[in-house]
């Protein structure tokens, strides 16, 4: 996203160091009373700078519509909260709309919110004005909640569907506001899903009310292309972070491992015969090529050797935990997957006893099928002492019954691995999480850099110890553009058997990006809104765009082809690559491969009825996945779903719909769900087409 403060660079930078002229006095004394060094609680240098940026750009630039790009774990809470009481101390704003996309976010802006807390916690209001934090009392925008709440408290907290025009509670909460409130700050939190068409309309009607508006996000660009119609006014990201001492985020290393040994189970599609197949046999590269790039870490052999390097990382970090923190936290373990069936099975391979070739860890699931309590206990997780007793004030709070609170937090404090299923994303904050396994192929930046940023959170705030996030990936999924993102390096010539201590070479401290020349910026006009008259553009007649387009969808997945069912049955893992993140000169770690010491059980026969739900519940995972890698937004879920089952149908249960489908044909279909992604990732454009050109079809009309 274009950064549109640049060309003022020079120009803020002598308005901060002349102490804040030409603005409102208010705001001056705001700002001065912020910088003051006996502050109950510090803020960073990019949280004041995110602040006099948005406070420059409101008052000098008389902008009103801003956006800040501030990397996971840089305190965006913080900043919001500052430029509230800002809003209501210097310009008498009284009313404060934050909207977020689902209820995890809301959730954790609930806990800074409530009572106050965040405001009292930094002392935001100068000397005479600490009354203002009793006007920003909080009401919560949820099912059964009051409208007369909003008119009656400071700040307003909700989900935007909360203020959608397809339900009664949606219309009525819209109402209230542009009935009976004259003006407010608008504030998005996790705002790269403001383009959306409902987050949009609802952001157009607010818009006649609304005096100022701040978006913030740590991922504005989104897979479609499109960002928030904001102007980005600061960039603090993953270098800057970086770059402080001490840390504000954790570095990051990638384990990769290397593999000695494969072999491969398939059936031949001829005579049915299954067959097992190594590297010295002739057929191994052809059928190896058949395979979806995800089975090479969610078929049961290799899922369990990723698990085993992932555990052996977690216990590092439990070590690590003990020596530089005291204790003070554990370590979790976030698995990642792509749908319900291979989260489960990563889910049974945790939990299952060891005597019975599992790992005997105590794990929560989290789905779009997980209940309420196992909602809560996934933000309950990692935490210890004060931090935990906190938590359990909050959610007596929440729950008014004491008992429940208590045994959710008592069950919430022993879990060591969260698997998840596109669920746990955004907004999900827990630092602990101090291991990422990767069970799913990322084709979005988007939700890549936000995976990876569930573990950037540092335990110890302001302490100058190096913590890291052990990611655990797999050289098969292609990975490199996202660590090259994110700024991955990796030291070549390192010989199988060297070794780089964890300790002694984590990633130096990074230098801050800077502008260097100011005086040499181009400043780019604003796009005209018609063409004028006079201007010639004979020269681009003759100029062709490529667009990925696919206006007849239903023949591109009419040639998508699903060969034989093949299962990596065996992997030997040699070595683990270790690769740092976020370094210019970068390091590999070479670890042995782990000794997991047994057997791959066998899978459990599934009823017919079973395995239609298996495949519904794979196919709407599916479904959701690739309308959030295209930018689409979920309310197509339902007509997509229809159209992957009625391609489901035709090519890979013989014309047969699921409910009368074969055993046989139930599996051989759920044997390709990740085949089925990667035909349609290797279209892009595909799934924005299929919405943009709706066909019928037996499903997709239900």
């Amino acid at each position: 996203m274009f950064n549109a403060f640049l060309r003022y660079e020079q120009d803020f930078r002598a308005w901060v160091d002349a102490g804040f002229p030409d603005v409102n006095p208010l705001s001056r004394d705001f700002l001065d009373h912020l910088r003051r060094p006996d502050a109950p609680r510090y803020l960073w240098c990019h949280q004041m700078e995110a602040i006099q940026r948005a406070v420059y750009a409101y008052e000098l630039l008389q902008q009103r519509g801003v956006l800040l790009n501030i990397v996971t774990g840089g305190g965006k809470t913080c900043i919001i909260a500052a430029i509230v009481a800002w809003l209501r101390y210097a310009h008498e704003i009284r009313k404060f709309l934050m909207l977020c996309p689902n209820t995890i976010v809301r959730d954790r802006l609930e806990d800074d919110f409530a009572d106050a807390k965040v405001f009292r916690d930094f002392g935001f209001f100068p000397g005479g004005a600490e009354h203002i934090t009793n006007e920003l009392g909080l009401h919560v925008l949820e099912r059964g909640a009051a409208p007369q709440g909003i008119l009656d408290n400071g700040v307003v907290l909700g989900n935007i569907q909360q203020l959608y025009q397809t339900h009664i509670t949606g219309q009525r909460n819209l109402a209230v506001i542009m009935n009976y409130i004259a003006e407010l700050a608008v504030f998005n939190d996790e705002a790269h899903n403001t383009p959306a068409p409902e987050y949009d309309s609802v952001l157009y009607a607010l818009s006649k009310r609304c005096k100022f508006r701040l978006d913030t996000t740590a991922t504005p660009d989104r897979a479609d292309g499109k960002t928030p119609d904001t102007k980005m006014i600061y960039e603090f990201g993953i270098y800057d972070a970086q770059s402080q001492v001490p840390p504000i985020i954790k570095s990051v290393v990638v384990y990769q491992p290397k593999l000695s040994a494969v072999q491969l189970t398939y059936t031949n599609p001829d005579t049915g015969e299954r067959r097992t197949v190594d590297e010295m046999d002739e057929e191994f590269d052809r059928i190896e090529k058949g395979l979806s790039a995800t089975q090479w870490v969610t078929d049961p052999d290799p899922m369990k050797k990723q698990i085993g390097i992932a555990v052996e990382r977690l216990n590092e970090q439990k070590r690590r935990a003990e020596t530089l923190a005291g204790g003070s936290y554990q370590p979790i373990l976030f698995v990642v997957a792509i749908c319900i069936k291979d989260a489960q099975a990563a889910y049974d391979m945790l939990t299952s006893d060891k005597t019975k070739g599992g790992f005997g860890i105590n794990s929560l699931l989290v789905t779009e099928e997980s209940t309420e309590e196992e909602r809560i206990m996934a933000g309950i997780i990692g935490k210890r002492g004060k931090a935990l007793g906190e938590a359990q004030k909050t959610l007596e709070r929440k729950l008014c019954d004491l008992s429940k609170a208590k045994r959710l937090i008592e069950d919430g404090s022993k879990v060591e691995v969260v698997v998840s299923v596109l669920m746990l994303r955004e907004g999900w904050d827990v630092p602990p999480v101090s291991v990422i396994l990767l069970l799913r192929k990322f084709s979005s930046r988007v939700y890549g850099q936000q995976v990876v940023g569930r573990g950037l959170r540092l335990n110890q705030r302001g302490e100058d110890t190096q913590e890291f996030c052990a990611i655990v990936d797999h050289e098969k999924l292609d990975h490199k553009w996202l660590w090259d993102l994110v700024g991955a390096k990796v030291k070549t010539d390192i010989d199988a058997g060297d070794l780089f201590g964890i300790e002694d070479d984590l990633p130096p401290k990074r230098k801050p990006q800077v502008l260097a020349n100011p005086d040499k910026l181009i400043h780019l006009p604003e796009p005209l809104e018609k063409e004028k008259e006079g201007i010639d553009l004979s020269d681009l007649d003759d100029l062709t765009v490529e667009m990925s387009d696919f206006e007849n969808w239903p023949s591109v997945l009419a040639g998508f082809e699903y060969g034989p069912d093949t299962e990596i049955t065996k992997v030997v893992v040699e070595s683990v690559i270790g690769t740092p993140l976020f370094s210019r000169d970068g390091f590999s770690e070479i670890r042995e491969g782990p000794d997991v010491g047994y057997s791959t059980p066998k899978e459990k026969d599934m009823s017919q009825a079973e395995l239609v739900e298996s495949l519904k519940h794979s196919v709407r995972d599916i479904a959701s996945a690739l309308l959030a890698d295209a930018g689409e937004g979920s309310h197509e879920l339902g007509y997509f779903y229809g159209v992957l089952m009625d391609h489901i149908r035709d090519k890979l249960l013989s014309g047969a719909s699921a409910g009368t489908a074969t055993v046989e044909q139930l599996r051989h279909a759920l044997a390709h769900r990740h085949d089925i992604m990667g035909n349609f990732r290797r279209n892009p454009g595909l799934v924005t087409s299929i919405v943009k050109y709706k066909r019928g079809g037996d499903h997709a009309n239900k």
